[in-house]
């Protein structure tokens, strides 16, 4: 099968799970994006089971979804964007704090209790932003997206000074899904 195809079936199975939805966009931009929290989920990654997501070749880069955090908060601000969801509200920053360009790897990996993560590991750059945003925003969400369709909306436990980002998944096939997608199909590590 041509890497094309993988990628392609690897995307319409991310996009098939059940808990995605559209992050609504805001056209505005405000100085108080900041005010809204972020979010992390420290997870122990000692004998984790990890799959390494797989990166799509430079010149399929254009084929790879966006991957954005952008900070959220559960109280209503000036310039956040509502993000309705089954259980819960969040008010959602327009601009994203990390991106794609902030990682170095994504894996799929499950704690030694058998719960399943993904596992984002950033540049030094990105593990620069991680560390700030954390620090300064602890109990706030961060709200994970790929290719515009939410992902997950961890909490920040406390500062991640690592640069190593563990973000729960409701099953082990969404955290399979999510860490092919965003890597592609090829390489061991995504760019």
């Amino acid at each position: 099968m041509s890497r094309t195809a993988t990628t392609a079936l690897s995307l319409l199975a991310f996009l098939a799970l059940s808990a995605c939805q559209q992050l609504p966009t805001q056209s505005g931009q405000g100085g108080e994006a900041v005010r809204a929290g972020a979010a992390a989920t420290a997870a122990s990654a000692a004998g984790a089971a990890a799959a390494p997501a797989q990166a799509a070749p430079s010149a399929q880069a254009a084929l790879r979804p966006s991957v954005e955090f952008r900070l959220a908060q559960p109280e209503q601000a000036p310039n956040l964007s509502q993000l309705r969801m089954a259980n819960a509200t969040l008010w959602v920053a327009p601009q994203p704090v990390l991106t794609r360009s902030d990682l170095s790897t994504v894996v799929s990996v499950r704690s030694k209790d058998g719960k399943p993560y993904v596992r984002f590991a950033f540049n030094e750059s990105g593990a620069q932003k991680l560390a700030a945003v954390t620090q300064r925003f602890p109990g706030k969400n961060l709200v994970l997206t790929v290719g515009g369709n939410l992902v997950a909306t961890p909490r920040i436990g406390g500062p991640v000074a690592n640069g190593v980002l563990f973000v729960p998944m409701a099953s082990e096939q969404q955290a399979l899904n999510v860490a092919a997608v965003i890597g592609g199909a090829g390489a061991p590590a995504i760019r």
